[in-house]
């Protein structure tokens, strides 16, 4: 055979296959790099998860914890106390 003719037919072949398996090898490369993205997003959130339970623990059974976030988080305080609150330098010189 002549290598030119089986260099065109390894060409059309090449192409052919490209037209019909291109499309879903690339959403396939798309849908993996997807995956290695959620698969990331999913270890930070266990992560934050499991801050956030540790959290709710630590609210449940330190009380002396619980008052000092009431405190600082929502400016609790308790009865005959005042609650003076300072604004930062750069909000007031606005």
């Amino acid at each position: 055979m002549d290598p030119k003719r089986n260099l065109l037919i390894g060409a059309a072949i090449g192409g052919g296959l490209l037209l019909i398996y291109g499309p879903g090898l690339f959403r396939w490369v798309e849908l993996k790099a997807q995956r290695i993205q959620m698969e990331s997003e999913i270890a930070s959130l266990k992560q934050e998860n499991q801050r956030l339970y540790e959290e709710t623990i630590r609210l449940r059974e330190d009380p002396a914890y619980a008052e000092a976030v009431a405190r600082r988080e929502m400016g609790f305080a308790r009865p005959g106390e005042t609650v003076v609150r300072i604004k930062n330098r750069k909000e007031t010189s606005r």
